[in-house]
Parts: C-alpha cells; sequence; structure tokens
C-alpha cells in the first residue's frame, strides 16, 4: 500500500503561474515585431495556459476518484453523506455508491453525485456526477479505471469525455497514467475546447522509505487542445521534475505548439530554486514562481 499519492495539480498550478507571469510581461514589452507576430505569441501563450486550466480540471477528476477508491476498503454498499474534513469528495453533501456493493464483485461501479451543487473550503464549485468503472481494488497494481461524467460541472464548465486511469505503483513507487479521449470543456460564455491527452506520474526517489520528505516524481506526457479557431499541441518534452521537499519543479521542459509557432518553460536542471525560463519567439525571459 503507497504511502501516499502525488497531486499533479502542484505542477500544473506553478505552470499557470509562469505562463501568467510571462503573458504580462510580454504585453508590455514593445518592440519592432509586426502585430500578426505578436498575436501569434500570444495566442501560444493563451493555449499554453487554457490547457493548464483544463488539464487540472481532469486531474482534480482523477483526484476525486483515488480518494474514494483509497480509502473505501471497508465499505458497506450504502450511501453516505461525505464532511467538508473528509479526504472524499471534499464539499459536504456528496452521496457516493458502489455497485455490487461487496468487496468481492469487480467490475464495480462507483458514482460521485455532487447534486444541484456544492463549493469546497478552496471556493470551487461542483455539481453532477462522476462515474467510474473499476475492475480491481484501484490501489492495487495494474488496476484500471474508466471515468464518465453525467451533467458534471466544475466552476461553471461543464465538462465531457472518457477518462482512462491505470495503477502503474511497484515497489519502487507510486506511479498512474490517466488518458482523456473526447474531452470537452463547455464555458459558460459558450466557448467550446476539445481537449485529449496523456499524463504519466512516475515516483522517482523515496520509495523504500516512510518518509515522504526524500520522495521525487517525475511527469510526462502530452495533450492537444482545438477551439473552433486554432489548434494546440502540448508537450512535455524533458519530464519535469519535483522534489517533495522543495516547492518548485526543479528540472524539465514544458512546450506548447500553435501553428508551428512554440513557446516553452524551462526549469533548469535541478536545483530547487524559484526560476525557470520562458521562450516564446525571440522573447525570452527570467520568471520567478511561487510555491
Amino acid at each position: 500500500m503507497m504511502k501516499h499519492y502525488f497531486n499533479t495539480n502542484k505542477v500544473l498550478t506553478v505552470t499557470a503561474l509562469a505562463i501568467g507571469a510571462i503573458t504580462i510581461f510580454f504585453a508590455c514589452k514593445k518592440d519592432d515585431k509586426t502585430g500578426a507576430d505578436e498575436q501569434r505569441d500570444v495566442l501560444t501563450i493563451s493555449a499554453a495556459e487554457k490547457e493548464t486550466e483544463i488539464n487540472a480540471i481532469y486531474e482534480d477528476a482523477f483526484t476525486e476518484v483515488i480518494d474514494v477508491n483509497a480509502t473505501q476498503q471497508g465499505l458497506n454498499g450504502q450511501k453516505r453523506q461525505s464532511a467538508p474534513t473528509e479526504g472524499l469528495a471534499r464539499c459536504a453533501g456528496v452521496e457516493i455508491s458502489f455497485t455490487p456493493p461487496d468487496l468481492i464483485t469487480f467490475p464495480k461501479t462507483v458514482t460521485i453525485d455532487y447534486g444541484i451543487g456544492c463549493t469546497e473550503n478552496n471556493g470551487r464549485t461542483r455539481k453532477g456526477k462522476i462515474i467510474v468503472e473499476v475492475d480491481k481494488m484501484f490501489w492495487l497494481t495494474g488496476a484500471t479505471a474508466t471515468i464518465t461524467f453525467e451533467n458534471y460541472f466544475v466552476n461553471g464548465i461543464k465538462v465531457e469525455g472518457t477518462q482512462t486511469l491505470t495503477n502503474l505503483s511497484s515497489n519502487g513507487g507510486f506511479g498512474y497514467t490517466y488518458a482523456v479521449a473526447g474531452g470537452k470543456l463547455t464555458y459558460p460564455n459558450g466557448t467550446v475546447i476539445n481537449y485529449s491527452g496523456t499524463r504519466t506520474l512516475q515516483q522517482k526517489a523515496g520509495g523504500g522509505t516512510l518518509s515522504i520528505l526524500d520522495d521525487a516524481y517525475e511527469l510526462t506526457g502530452h495533450a492537444k487542445l482545438e477551439d473552433s479557431t486554432s489548434s494546440a499541441n502540448i508537450l512535455i518534452k524533458s519530464p519535469l521534475h519535483r522534489k517533495i521537499s522543495c516547492s518548485w519543479i526543479d528540472k524539465g521542459e514544458l512546450s506548447v505548439t500553435v501553428n508551428a509557432h512554440t513557446a516553452s518553460i524551462n526549469y533548469g536542471e535541478g536545483t530547487c530554486d524559484n526560476k525557470a525560463i520562458l521562450t516564446v519567439g525571440d522573447k525570452t525571459k527570467e520568471i520567478t514562481l511561487k510555491p
């Protein structure tokens, strides 16, 4: 049994902050580039920012499923109301049910029902259902889970698609991969973004100890997003590496390409600091990351 799992929202949040900082810088910077070149830079940065937001939504669904499956080994099959302080669904009044309601029969359907809406302590809102088909207890190595959504909204954004999770954990540490197919995000203003992608997180250090302070993880993967006007490809070119003892990604590179135009964020070569280099076209700037 793994001592914990690593939430990649930390990685995604840092990336979003980096993109936000560089967007402000580039918006204020004037040079001799043409308006078309400037528009291309802004479009590329915007795509990177949007992918970070969307992947965080699907990563969040993964986290909800892991929380439920990891802590329900003593399930009795009854629907239950989760409290805000529990590690399950993180807002009150959520119904969690298992069908069939036993510890033996698989595959099994897990339904997380947020009803007409609830709000978490951090302000995130949810409504609708996350429906999960699991082939065995998900904390077991090799277990798979398939997530679908039924009228599910996060912060007013409707979430659709199929998300497939696989537990890659071993004696060396925790790991998982999740793939999104047919992803679709519909925003309150009517904007629709189609999304697909795969992420793999693997523990690289600390798996054999009881302390979390020596743990380190690497995140790899790629994604594609499309709206009515353009498409973008996102690639983790070099694994994003983070030690639990460090508040920042300390190694790796992420790139986003829109119409053959690429932006990149380089987090360095292993030094634990709050610096990264973001490059868009001929613009390069060292940025400061928030913890």
